[in-house]
C-alpha cells in the first residue's frame, strides 16, 4: 500500500530532526532550528489563507476561522488570531474569478517570504497598518510606510519596528484626530439593522454615570484565556453584552427575580411542523435554526403561530423551561462552562440541554450542561458532541477533527 504523502512527510521531517539535534555543534543547530521554524510558519500561514479562502471552517459549522484553528489544533485564542491575521495580510489572495492578487502588505509579505520577517514582524506591521493614525493619512504615506517597515523588519526586531512605525505615522499625520465639538451631555442612541444586529453610540456628561459604565465594564475585560489576542473595542462589546443578559437573568425585572428574559418568537406553522426552521423576533431580525436551538435550551418563550396569510392562530403562555434550583443544581456539579480550559463562571453561563428540548430532552440533571455564550453557539453550529453517560459532561470533538489527529 502505498503511504500517504503527508505521512511520508512527516516522517522525513522527524528524521531531519533528530539529525539536526544529534549535531555536535548547538549554535548551528540553533539557526537551522530558527530557519525551519519560520518555513513552517510560511507553510501554516498559507494553509491558514487557503482555509479562509475556500471556507473550509465555515462549513464545519465555526463562524471564525480562529474558534475553528482553537480547536483543531489546541491554540489558546492569541495564538490562533495571529496566524489567522498574518494570513489575511501577508497570504495569497485571489479575486472572485481566481486571478492573483498582491498581499494586502507587499512588503512585509516579500520580507515574510523571503524568512527575514518573522510571524510577530508581521502581527506588529498589520496592528500599525489598521490602525486610526494609518486610516487618517494619505494611500500614498500608507504605501511608503508599509515598505519602510517591511524591510526594517528585516534586520529590526518587532518592538523596534513598532516604535518605528509609531514615529512614521505621527510625522504623516500631523493634524491628528479631529476635535469632537458636541456639547457634552449623557445621551445613549440605539438602532437596529434589518438582520436584528444593531448599533450604540452614546457619551456621559455626568462622571459618576460614565464611571459606574466603565469600572462594569473593565471588570469584565481583564486578560483571559478566551478574549486574550481580541481588541479593547471587541472586549468592551462582549463585556457590555454579558451584563446586559446578566442583568436580564438575575435583576428583578418581572415577577420574580431571576427569570430568563421573556422573548416573543414567530414561527410559521408549516415551519414549527418542520421542527422551526426558522423564526423571528419580536424585536427584530430573522433567528437561524441553530439560534433558536439555543435560545430553546435555557428561556422562556411566547410562541406566535401563523397561518399561511401570516395571521396569529395562536398565542402560547410561557413556560419555564429551566427552575432556579436546577440551575443551581448544575452550576454546583460544572463550576461555570464545562467546556473543557473555560473558565467563566456560572453566572456568566446558560444551560443546555445535550439532547435538544424540541427534541425531546428532558430537563433534569442527566441532560443539562452549563456553557459561556461562546461555547454555546459553538456546540449548536458545531459536530461537537457532550456525552453524559458518566452522570458528568464528556466533550467530544467532531469525527473530522478526530480522523485528522489520526491520520497525522
Amino acid at each position: 500500500m502505498t503511504e500517504n504523502p503527508l505521512a511520508q512527510a512527516a516522517s522525513l521531517i522527524e528524521q531531519a530532526f533528530t539529525a539536526i539535534s544529534d549535531s555536535a555543534d548547538p549554535l548551528a543547530a540553533l539557526l537551522v532550528l530558527e530557519g525551519v521554524s519560520r518555513q513552517v510558519d510560511r507553510a501554516k500561514v498559507a494553509a491558514i489563507a487557503a482555509v479562509e479562502r475556500d471556507g473550509v471552517l465555515a462549513e464545519k459549522g465555526y463562524r471564525t476561522s480562529v474558534a475553528g484553528l482553537k480547536d483543531l489544533l489546541g491554540w489558546d485564542h492569541d495564538t490562533a488570531r495571529r496566524h489567522v491575521t498574518v494570513a489575511q495580510q501577508v497570504g495569497p489572495r485571489t479575486t472572485l474569478d481566481g486571478e492573483p492578487l498582491e498581499p494586502v502588505l507587499p512588503a512585509t509579505a516579500a520580507a515574510f517570504a523571503d524568512g527575514a520577517a518573522t510571524m510577530r514582524h508581521v502581527d506588529t506591521i498589520a496592528a500599525l497598518m489598521n490602525s486610526r493614525p494609518a486610516a487618517r493619512i494619505s494611500l500614498a504615506d500608507r504605501i511608503s510606510i508599509e515598505a519602510s517597515l517591511g524591510e526594517a523588519a528585516r534586520t529590526f526586531t518587532p518592538r523596534e519596528v513598532r516604535l518605528m512605525g509609531l514615529e512614521l505615522l505621527a510625522a504623516a499625520d500631523l493634524d491628528g484626530p479631529e476635535p469632537d465639538e458636541r456639547p457634552g451631555r449623557n445621551e445613549l442612541q440605539m438602532g437596529a439593522n434589518p438582520d436584528g444586529s444593531g448599533w450604540l453610540r452614546g457619551q456621559f456628561e455626568d462622571p459618576l454615570a460614565f464611571a459606574a459604565i466603565r469600572t462594569a465594564i473593565e471588570a469584565r475585560t481583564r486578560p483571559t484565556p478566551e478574549n486574550r489576542g481580541t481588541t479593547s473595542a471587541e472586549r468592551n462589546a462582549a463585556a457590555l453584552a454579558e451584563i446586559c443578559g446578566f442583568a436580564l437573568d438575575f435583576d428583578d425585572t418581572g415577577e420574580v427575580a431571576g427569570e430568563r428574559p421573556r422573548l416573543v418568537v414567530t414561527i410559521n406553522l408549516t415551519d414549527l411542523e418542520d421542527r422551526a426552521r426558522s423564526a423571528m423576533l419580536d424585536t427584530g431580525g430573522q433567528l437561524t435554526p441553530g439560534q433558536l436551538r439555543r435560545l430553546a435550551c435555557d428561556a422562556q418563550l411566547i410562541p406566535v403561530l401563523l397561518d399561511e396569510r401570516s395571521e396569529p392562530v395562536d398565542i402560547g403562555r410561557t413556560s419555564r423551561t429551566i427552575s432556579p434550583r436546577l440551575r443551581r443544581a448544575v452550576a454546583a456539579r460544572d463550576h461555570g462552562c464545562a467546556h473543557p480550559g473555560c473558565d467563566r463562571p456560572p453566572s456568566w453561563c446558560e444551560v443546555h440541554h445535550v439532547i435538544e428540548w424540541q427534541h425531546g430532552g428532558p430537563t433534569d440533571l442527566r441532560n443539562l450542561v452549563m456553557l459561556c455564550c461562546q461555547h454555546h453557539d459553538q456546540i449548536h453550529s458545531t459536530e461537537w458532541r457532550i456525552d453524559m453517560s458518566s452522570g458528568k459532561p464528556e466533550f467530544i470533538p467532531p469525527p473530522w477533527m478526530t480522523d485528522l489527529w489520526t491520520q497525522s
